[in-house]
């Protein structure tokens, strides 16, 4: 399995509050951003890790040094500038996933607490296409999936609440080469949302050819965005409360 982390957001936000390093080098309780989100798979041993990374930031702050001692097989793309969206960033890496290698697209600024070989394994099962894990929400921050009466996906949608399955920013496909069509596919018919174009509603490609789409439903305590800098304050209150958790 090849697992694309998508690491090449603007990191303004971080830098206007006073950060002196990009978000996904934020260091929290002595550990960088991107140590705790590749942290989270852990479990998927014989995974083969590619990164997409802003220049800029291999550039000037290394961190594609940063992830080489994390992981020394990693594969790094560098991305010259913002693109229009996770989809075309995720492009950028098709010579590595334009194949029949089963593929997890992953945001590199959120971190889910659940064991990535049970995810997998449901798919597999079930033998799907693609498989998007979901969390319950009704707020136009997330992406969405409607699901039919046999539980499958029929429709996917950017910042726009069509159902109560949330997306939590990780999506598989049983083979690359399905998301490399789908996203081109998409960005041919202009399926952006504000101009930008993202990867969750590459599915719907996939479902006008009848394609077998799931989910993998989670708590919403599973999920962590760590995508503002607001947000860095609440993650590590919850490792502090994990770990008084853990003193019990």
């Amino acid at each position: 399995m090849n697992i694309l982390v998508l690491l090449a957001g603007n990191s303004t936000d971080f830098f206007n509050k006073g950060y002196l390093y990009p978000k996904y080098l934020t260091e929290i309780q002595g550990k960088p951003l991107v140590e705790y989100v590749i942290n989270s798979y852990e479990k998927l041993k014989e995974a083969n890790f590619i990164f997409t990374v802003l220049k800029e930031d291999s550039d000037r702050f290394h961190l594609n040094n940063v992830i080489n001692l994390l992981i020394p097989n990693a594969k790094i793309v560098n991305v010259e500038n913002v693109t229009k969206g996770a989809a075309c960033t995720a492009l950028l890496a098709v010579e590595h996933i334009n194949n029949d290698e089963p593929l997890l697209i992953v945001n590199g600024d959120q971190i889910l607490e659940v064991d990535f070989t049970q995810v997998i394994n449901s798919f597999t099962q079930q033998d799907l296409a693609g498989g998007i894990i979901t969390f319950d929400s009704v707020h136009p921050r997330w992406s969405y999936v409607r699901l039919g009466d046999d539980n499958l996906v029929i429709e996917a949608a950017e910042k726009r609440p069509i159902s109560r399955h949330a997306t939590a920013g990780v999506y598989y496909f049983k083979r690359g080469k399905d998301f490399v069509e789908s996203a081109m596919d998409m960005i041919e018919k202009d399926a952006s949302v504000n101009d930008l174009y993202y990867v969750c509603p590459s599915y719907n490609e996939m479902i006008l050819k009848q394609h077998k789409i799931g989910t993998y439903n989670i708590d919403r305590e599973q999920y962590i965005s760590v995508a503002a800098p607001e947000d860095i304050s609440s993650f590590l209150k919850h490792l502090e409360n994990k770990k008084e958790t853990c003193k019990r």
